[in-house]
């Protein structure tokens, strides 16, 4: 039997691994009309069997879509494909009846302040934090003292400053507030709000789970690898990343569900594991992006998109517990300049462990330092027998891709 999805924000990932899905799955994506042209997702899409029909709606801090939604038959189940799409998927299923995140979850998700405040009245650990409108605002709050600055409803680190001691907070709120996706956004005005908080110490990970009527049924664990300074852009991601011992997550991660009143769906956490025990970074009500998923589906030998769908579509799921092996993925950076010559592509893709190089930048093209994860230029996931050694093999083949500048 075939199952009908409504997908809102175009993800090619998601496609990539319902094409050929058994039992089948059709997909609908509803997307905005200007990025569907901006970023030449006609092209993408053809290349995508599980793809039955593209509807066009405004979903991005609009409800206009909801229009197009209601004319739509035979919706088994609703999916997020973005992050801009988290509320608006959320409404969507509501509409239809369909298992998903409830609009009020999403929304608490969508907006790194309003997941602040009601995780801190849940009683979640977490770092003191504060809304603000200005430079001003930073300084009195910090007093001088390492914060992190941001905006409280964008995505891909963009906007997000680290300021040590004595930083200069002028320059963090204008490159926090003045943060451009591109055409990562509908062509529109829309609402933004900023948020700082007190700096947290610790290795980062996030947290990968699946949700079925507020119980998690799935989870795994992502050890992730920043950028040194300012700007903590993920350089890296290694799957499994735990050490063995789940249940400080499970305990989290089960808070976390609870104090978002969240359904049905996918939960993406980010942490800081501290000394005593993971403190909630934000969370997103979406599938990861960097390929996790793809890191998830190698190191656990599954495909963690069906599980997800089959969950969505009101179905029980039976997900694996436990990764077989390890995956990472090393992503490649080389900016501010033009690129003149990518070199070693061929050469990394034979290395042992090597399952894709990936490079979104050819010469010519002009690339800008790594201030978020637009600015990287491609990428190389691999295999092990473990995480430890998936990882070493990721770092080794991202060497041998060099990206020259002119």
């Amino acid at each position: 039997m075939t199952t009908r999805l409504l997908l809102i924000g175009y993800n090619d990932g998601v496609l990539a691994a319902l094409d050929g899905a058994l039992p089948a799955v059709e997909v609908v994506v509803l997307e905005e009309r200007d990025l569907w042209d901006a970023k030449g997702l006609a092209a993408k899409a053809a290349k995508h069997s599980c793809l039955a029909e593209v509807v066009f709606g405004r979903y991005q801090q609009d409800e206009q879509f909801l229009e197009v939604v209601a004319g739509l038959s035979d919706v088994d189940a609703v999916a997020p494909g973005l992050e801009y799409a988290v509320v608006a998927a959320a409404q969507a299923a509501e509409q239809l009846g369909r298992p998903g995140a409830g609009v009020k979850a999403a929304t608490v998700l969508r907006d790194k302040l309003l997941l602040r405040e009601t995780t801190t009245a849940a009683g979640m650990p977490g770092p003191a934090f504060r809304e603000v409108l200005s430079a001003a605002d930073i300084a009195e709050f910090c007093g001088g003292q390492p914060c992190v600055v941001k905006p409280a409803g964008r995505q891909a680190s963009l906007g997000v400053v680290l300021l040590d001691a004595g930083a200069d907070v002028e320059a963090a709120w204008r490159e926090c507030a003045g943060a451009d996706e591109g055409n990562q956004l509908a062509k529109r005005p829309m609402h933004w709000r900023y948020l700082v908080e007190d700096r947290l110490v610790g290795t980062e990970f996030s947290t990968e789970c699946l949700v079925s009527r507020g119980e998690v049924v799935f989870l795994n664990v992502t050890a992730k690898r920043t950028a040194p300074g300012p700007r903590p852009v993920e350089v890296g991601h290694v799957v499994p990343g735990d050490d063995g011992d789940l249940t400080p997550w499970t305990d989290a991660a089960a808070q976390l569900v609870a104090a978002v009143g969240f359904d049905s769906g996918i939960l993406h956490a980010e942490w800081v594991l501290t000394e005593s025990g993971p403190v909630l970074i934000e969370c997103a009500g979406r599938p990861p992006g960097d390929k996790i998923m793809d890191l998830i589906d190698l190191a656990y030998e599954t495909n963690l998109t069906e599980h997800w769908l089959r969950l969505l579509a009101g179905a029980d799921t039976a997900a694996p517990l436990k990764a077989v092996g390890g995956a990472a993925i090393r992503f490649l950076a080389g900016g501010p300049g033009v690129i003149d010559a990518v070199e070693g592509v061929d050469a990394a893709g034979t290395m042992p462990g090597v399952r894709r190089v990936d490079v979104l930048c050819k010469a010519g093209d002009r690339i800008a330092d790594l201030r978020s994860s637009w600015d990287r230029v491609g990428s190389v996931i691999t295999v092990g027998d473990t995480a430890e050694q998936a990882e070493h093999r990721a770092v080794e083949a991202a060497r041998t891709v060099v990206v020259r500048l002119a």
